[in-house]
């Protein structure tokens, strides 16, 4: 269907519902068709009717010879108010055979006010002419066409003027509007929550809905078919009988349609003025930080300069006594951690010589790798963590069955694991040991294994460095309890942790 058609089948459907809701039935179906468009209006000398065609346009008419009304329009229906002889112009129409005056007045878009009956050539009274009287053919027709008109509203709307202290709800809650039909009669609104004082609103009395000033290109008809609005209720809402009675510049209410999207967009910039104001308070407190930080490093050089003064004073002398004890006991947890250092180096010897009598072949690979390995520095991945299961270990089946390439640590679900070792990571994600973190350090050749994560804090692609947060202990993938799979490969090849674990 063109648009052309469509504009002409909505235009049908809203003047038969119109005609009905005013009560006045017809007999036989009216035919609609489309308005002529004049550039301009001429009028003609002596024209006989029978040189002209049906309905066309009688031109160069003198305006001397047509008849003037002599007394007010009687109405068949609803009127429009009257209009100053300087905005209307005249034409002549020969009419088709039982043709109706209300046909001619849709055509040409106005009110079956605005035609009158001539007698013929020479016979200059007029009659006024009931919209459903057929007419015969040739008969004479003077049709009145407005050249302007001011802009039409619906009666039911009023206009209300923002007074100090109105807000959007109080309005709506003063007219028992919501806040979506307030915005769907204004749709100039700006904001929700900031209404200057001496603006005016529209407030529907009545039906609720869009309402939307007809712009050049458009017209009632097309809004009505595009919005799929009920043409009772938008002949009902603004007291039509035609969609052609609005032109350009007139508001038409269509019922029961709402700006949905327009009600989104104010919700929005809502949105987003409430993050500038906390964006605003940010920056204020930021700034009180710094005034109390300022503050903070006045106090500190007083402290300082406080500290100077008593170095010069009596009692800085029972202060270098007291920072010499303090070395003393420096020194003596120096020697307590080179014991510790040495212990564990002597632990390390058990592994390796461990190691060395298992004839599998993975830890023979495992002990020549850690035995080519360069000097690495890591961190234990948990804090506090309880060993269950140790490199190597056949402590459960799935270990008799399958090579244990790493420590087992228990902890509850959700306990933090950090980064033993500075990587690159290289997946994140479900794998081979449930939810997993694989990091890994070019420059050493070590790849860092997280399994059975309970979730991942990390993506791929990433560059973390020891102590950053990794994932959560969980029980992801063939696991029997909530522990850390901590896995370390050299160049691809499973060594034990607690070699190189400090």
């Amino acid at each position: 269907m063109s648009v052309h058609e469509a504009s002409r089948r909505s235009a049908r459907q809203f003047s038969l519902a119109a005609l009905s809701l005013l009560g006045s039935g017809l007999a036989a179906p009216v035919t609609l068709l489309p308005a002529l468009k004049f550039s301009s209006l001429e009028f003609a000398n002596q024209l006989a009717p029978n040189q002209l065609a049906p309905n066309q346009l009688l031109p160069n008419q003198q305006l001397a010879q047509l008849p003037r009304p002599f007394a007010p329009p009687t109405t068949f229906g609803r009127t429009d108010p009257p209009r100053p002889r300087s905005e209307v112009a005249f034409a002549l129409i020969i009419a088709r055979r039982a043709e109706r005056p209300i046909q001619i007045a849709e055509r040409y878009g106005v009110a079956p006010i605005a035609l009158r009956l001539l007698g013929g050539p020479g016979n200059t009274r007029q009659q006024q002419i009931p919209p459903r009287w057929p007419l015969r053919e040739g008969q004479l027709v003077r049709l009145a066409l407005p050249l302007e008109r001011a802009g039409r509203r619906p009666l039911s709307v009023r206009r209300v003027t923002v007074r100090p202290g109105d807000t959007l709800s109080s309005l709506g809650a003063l007219h028992n509007l919501s806040e979506r039909e307030l915005i769907s009669a204004n749709l100039e609104l700006g904001s929700l929550d900031k209404l200057s004082v001496g603006t005016v609103l529209n407030i529907p009395t009545r039906e609720t809905g869009l309402l939307i000033r007809i712009k050049p290109g458009q017209s009632a008809a097309d809004l009505i078919e595009g919005y799929r609005a009920d043409p009772l209720r938008v002949a009902r809402a603004n007291a039509l009988i035609l969609p052609t009675e609005l032109s350009v510049g007139d508001e038409l209410l269509l019922p029961g349609i709402f700006a949905a999207s327009r009600q989104g967009e104010l919700l929005a910039r809502r949105l987003r003025a409430i993050q500038q104001a906390r964006a605003a308070r940010l920056l204020a407190q930021y700034q009180a930080y710094q005034t109390w930080k300022a503050e903070r490093l006045r106090e500190r050089q007083q402290q300082f300069d406080n500290f100077q003064a008593w170095l010069r004073s009596p009692e800085r002398q029972a202060a270098v006594d007291r920072y010499k004890r303090q070395a003393e006991y420096d020194a003596w947890l120096s020697t307590q951690a080179a014991e510790d250092a040495r212990a564990a180096e002597q632990i390390r010897a058990e592994v390796v010589q461990l190691a060395r009598t298992d004839p599998r072949p993975q830890m023979q690979a495992a002990l020549n790798a850690e035995q080519a390995a360069p000097k690495l520095e890591l961190r234990w991945p948990l804090d506090h963590p309880r060993l269950t299961s140790r490199f190597g270990e056949q402590d459960i089946e799935f270990h008799q069955d399958v090579f244990h390439g790493g420590l087992d640590m228990a902890q509850p679900t959700g306990t933090p694991v950090y980064a033993a070792h500075a990587g690159t990571v290289t997946q994140s994600g479900d794998g081979a040991y449930g939810t997993n973190v694989y990091t890994v350090d070019e420059a050493s050749g070590l790849s860092v294994i997280y399994g059975h994560l309970s979730a991942v804090s990390v993506t791929l692609g990433q560059v973390v460095r020891p102590g950053d947060p990794i994932g959560q202990v969980g029980c992801t993938g063939d696991c029997t309890g909530p522990h850390l799979h901590f896995e370390l490969r050299l160049s691809g090849t499973p060594v034990d942790p607690l070699v190189f674990l400090p």
